[in-house]
C-alpha cells in the first residue's frame, strides 16, 4: 500500500494535472493498461483488508507522533522569544497572541484570536490578553460591549526581533526544502486541511458519547 506520506510529498512536489485523457479498454495511445490482481478467495480479500487497514492505522499513528513532535518543537522554539529585550516571561500563548495580532495588522477580539488559533479555553486567551496590555504590548479599544486588541509599537518591536531570529537560525536550517522542491504554501494548506479533519473527528466523537 502506497504510504500517506509518500502520495504527500508526490502532491507537493508535482504540479495539478491539467486534463485527464480517457483511454478504451486497449489503453490510450496503444498503451498497455495494467491488469488488476485476481482475487482467488474471500479468505485472501479478508487479509489483504486487514492488512491495509493496519498499515494505514500504523502510518497515521506515525502521523500523530510527527506532528506532537512538530508542536513541542515549534513551542520551544516560540518560548526563545519569551524573553527578550523588551520583555520578559512570556508564555508561548503570550507570543502566538501578539504575533498574530501583528501578522493580521487590524483590531482583532478576544474571540477572534482564539478561534484563529483553535483555542478552547477563552479564559486562557483573556487573561494572556490583559497581561499583554499590562506589559504594554498591545493597546485595547471598548467597541460596545467588546474590547478589540491591537498590537503596540512595542509589541512589533518584539515582532520583528522574533523575524531578526528566524533570518538567524530557523530560515538556515530550512534551506533543504527547495532542494527537495516542497512548496511551504502547500504544507500550509495541508496542514490547514488535515487539522480540519481532526477538528471534525473530535466533535463527531464527543456526539456520539453523548
Amino acid at each position: 500500500m502506497r504510504s500517506l506520506w509518500d502520495g504527500w510529498f508526490a502532491a507537493l512536489k508535482k504540479p495539478p494535472i491539467a486534463h485527464i485523457v480517457s483511454a478504451n479498454k486497449h489503453g490510450a495511445a496503444g498503451i498497455a493498461l495494467p491488469r488488476q490482481p485476481i482475487i482467488q478467495d474471500q479468505s485472501m480479500s479478508k487479509n489483504l483488508s486487514e492488512t491495509s487497514h493496519k498499515s494505514e492505522a500504523e502510518q497515521l499513528t506515525e502521523l500523530e507522533l510527527t506532528l506532537t513532535v512538530l508542536w513541542n518543537s515549534v513551542r520551544r522554539w516560540m518560548s526563545q522569544r519569551s524573553n527578550s529585550s523588551e520583555v520578559n516571561g512570556l508564555s508561548e500563548l503570550d507570543v502566538f497572541l501578539l504575533h498574530l495580532l501583528v501578522y493580521r495588522n487590524r483590531q482583532l477580539r478576544a474571540v477572534d484570536l482564539a478561534f484563529a488559533l483553535s483555542v478552547d479555553d477563552m479564559h486562557l486567551v483573556t487573561y494572556s490578553l490583559k497581561k499583554l496590555a499590562r506589559l504594554g504590548m498591545v493597546d485595547s479599544t471598548k467597541i460596545g460591549k467588546e474590547a478589540f486588541y491591537e498590537a503596540t509599537e512595542k509589541g512589533r518591536e518584539h515582532y520583528e526581533d522574533f523575524h531578526n531570529d528566524r533570518r538567524t537560525f530557523l530560515e538556515p536550517a530550512m534551506d533543504f526544502l527547495p532542494q527537495q522542491g516542497i512548496d511551504i504554501g502547500k504544507v500550509n494548506q495541508f496542514l490547514r486541511a488535515l487539522s480540519g479533519m481532526y477538528e471534525q473527528a473530535a466533535r463527531a466523537a464527543a456526539s456520539s458519547r453523548g
